[in-house]
């Protein structure tokens, strides 16, 4: 699922009001399944599958339920982190909450 909807479903439900002015790119991997490319600049989000090379900002590697619950709003980001599910690396592993906050919940 997360393969197939992201790249469709994510640059939908950006809040471009947050994103305006913001330049982000995150590397962005599922246990198990896919990379995902995320770009946010000037209030747009790119979403590419099987992620080209480039200077990524923030590398999240996440196990697939956590990153889905966290998604969907059901479990707080902290849990997930603390629990191991979604760590993040990376240039900038600070900006990796903002992906959570720049994305509006479906």
């Amino acid at each position: 699922m997360i393969g197939q909807v992201m790249p469709t479903m994510m640059p939908l439900a950006l809040d471009t009001a947050r994103a305006r002015d913001v330049g982000i790119a995150f590397d962005l991997a599922v246990r198990g399944g896919p990379r995902l490319a995320v770009v946010i600049e000037d209030g747009t989000a790119t979403v590419t599958r099987d992620v080209p090379p480039r200077a990524y900002d923030c590398r999240i590697t996440a196990a697939p339920t956590a990153f889905l619950l966290v998604s969907f709003r059901r479990t707080p980001l902290w849990k997930a982190v603390a629990r191991g599910g979604i760590p993040a690396g990376g240039r900038r592993p600070w900006l990796a909450p903002r992906l959570s906050r720049l994305i509006a919940t479906p």
